[in-house]
């Protein structure tokens, strides 16, 4: 491993290389950006996976995003899906400085909110040869149509008018104002994904001083907004291997960008008795994941 920093639209972003096993600068590798969820950091699951390629032969890059972990940027936290995906281009960017790996075998995967941004970033950055998604969650859509899709959409107004409201107390002095992206415990927590997030996140199991997993309220102003998948039927044209709990409350995400995207070379893996938290870290759902992760990079990259 060997920790790196790039740049990202005037911010600093903090990362780490998971390089091959016999790894020699004089090779040429194909190489994958590791994308986290909304909350998280590089530690934690985009990190295990980017170690898990690492493993099967490629260079691997797991990066806090900007605002987030040991990236630069202020307001703290700050989940604006723009700038997510910019990240990822700009991780891009940052591989294609590197002697040994190979500009035309660059791929990129995320993990929940990180799949959904990465399938957003892939549309435009034509660099990216090959998209992986595990447990993909479009933020925006959750927010609108609930965890599971069976929300009201119109909720989302609540959401905006909280957003702007913030932005005014801050304008006029005061602090910034957060929502906590993962409830404060399991009797908080509305469905069992959100039970298990909490396990994730708040107890040792993958608890990080830098990953609070809240956001400025602020942040609702571009999320609710927004549809990672806008324009996948026309632009998303490479290969992608979609991965998703069976059990996942979020699984119908994967399902809709499975549906939606235009690539001709689409699959998805639905692992039984997955679950959307399980994804991120239990071994034999990790390693069933990346059973078809490994594999489908090998073949497209």
């Amino acid at each position: 491993m060997k920790a790196v920093n790039f740049p990202s639209g005037g911010e600093t972003l903090a990362g780490v290389l998971h390089l091959p096993k016999g790894f020699s600068e004089d090779r040429k590798y194909a190489a994958v950006v590791c994308t986290h969820p909304a909350g998280g950091v590089k530690e934690q699951t985009s990190g295990l996976y980017a170690e898990r390629l690492a493993a099967q032969g490629f260079v691997a890059l797991a990066f806090d995003a900007s605002y987030q972990g040991e990236s630069s940027g202020q307001p703290r936290q700050l989940e604006n899906p723009y700038v997510r995906i910019e990240d990822i281009s700009a991780a891009v960017d940052y591989l294609t400085t590197l002697a040994y790996v190979d500009r035309d075998r660059i791929g990129a995967m995320g993990i929940c909110a990180g799949g959904a941004y990465t399938a957003a970033a892939a549309m435009g950055d034509r660099r990216i040869k090959a998209v992986g998604t595990v447990s993909a969650a479009n933020y925006g859509a959750i927010l609108r149509q609930g965890w599971d899709g069976t929300g009201k959409p119109q909720d989302g107004f609540a959401l905006l008018e909280a957003a702007v409201n913030a932005r005014t107390e801050e304008a006029n002095g005061s602090e910034t104002a957060y929502f906590p992206i993962v409830p404060g415990s399991r009797e908080e927590a509305p469905n069992a994904d959100l039970a298990e997030a909490v396990d994730y996140y708040r107890t040792p199991r993958a608890q990080n001083l830098r990953s609070p997993s809240k956001a400025p309220l602020r942040s609702l102003m571009q999320l609710a907004t927004f549809d990672a998948f806008h324009l996948v039927d026309l632009f998303l044209t490479q290969p992608i291997q979609i991965v998703a709990g069976a059990e996942a409350g979020t699984r119908w995400i994967s399902e809709d960008l499975y549906r939606r995207a235009a690539s001709k070379n689409k699959h998805l893996h639905l692992v039984p008795g997955g679950s959307h938290i399980g994804l991120y870290d239990k071994p034999e759902l990790v390693a069933e994941a990346m059973a078809k992760l490994g594999p489908f990079f090998k073949q497209h990259l």
